[in-house]
């Protein structure tokens, strides 16, 4: 699987204010990708797309607030053609 690795910034609403987070994507050993967000210096979730749904691995995000990141990444990554 080729995932994009470059690190990228997008804005999405967080407890109710816009937050910039910083998006890395990442691997498991098995090769399924999900990315890590951060925000200022915490990691606040990591989420991955799995068959067409966003899903939190890890963290306390609400479940519409990670469909929020997930759809700012899915139009991220078309926006640059990035294929994961």
């Amino acid at each position: 699987m080729e995932t994009g690795k470059e690190q990228f910034s997008i804005e999405a609403t967080i407890g109710g204010k816009r937050t910039q987070i910083q998006v890395t994507p990442a691997e498991t050993t098995d090769g399924v990708a999900f990315y890590k967000c951060t925000a200022g210096s915490d990691e606040i979730t990591q989420i991955r797309n799995d068959e067409g749904f966003w899903k939190q691995v890890w963290g306390d995000l609400s479940d519409e607030e990670v469909k929020a990141i997930g759809a700012v990444i899915d139009s991220y990554q078309e926006k640059n053609k990035i294929v994961s």
